[in-house]
């Protein structure tokens, strides 16, 4: 990775996969059945990634100024979002749809929008 970072088309290829493939994810667990077993309380491990993904992005990454670093907590972030919400998915509760939906929220707001390149 040079100082400029990878090219603006290499974040919204990472985004985009990131975002199909919660889609993806979604589409498997969404349609299995919710176990009874599963205690509802269980499914708040999900709310850690989520709290650590909004922080990267809305406090992290406008502060970071290189390049690469920006690249990397963007990554972390959007995948901490992404696996709390497959964490909510798999342990199957009743607050399994919420718990996705605010996934999807906090993946959409990494979009990239933010990277211009500038010569």
């Amino acid at each position: 990775m040079n100082q400029q970072g990878p090219a603006p088309p290499v974040w919204w290829l990472i985004w985009a996969t990131i975002t199909a493939a919660f889609f993806l994810a979604v589409g498997i667990f969404e349609t299995t059945a919710t176990s009874t077993g599963t205690q509802s309380w269980l499914t708040l491990i999900a709310l850690p990634p989520f709290i650590a993904s909004a922080f990267i992005r809305f406090g992290l990454l406008p502060r970071v100024t290189p390049p690469p670093r920006k690249f990397l907590f963007f990554i972390l972030g959007l995948a901490l979002a992404e696996s709390g919400g497959l964490l909510a998915l798999i342990l199957g509760s009743p607050w399994k749809t919420p718990l996705a939906a605010a996934a999807l929220v906090l993946i959409i707001v990494y979009i990239p929008a933010f990277i211009i390149r500038r010569p």
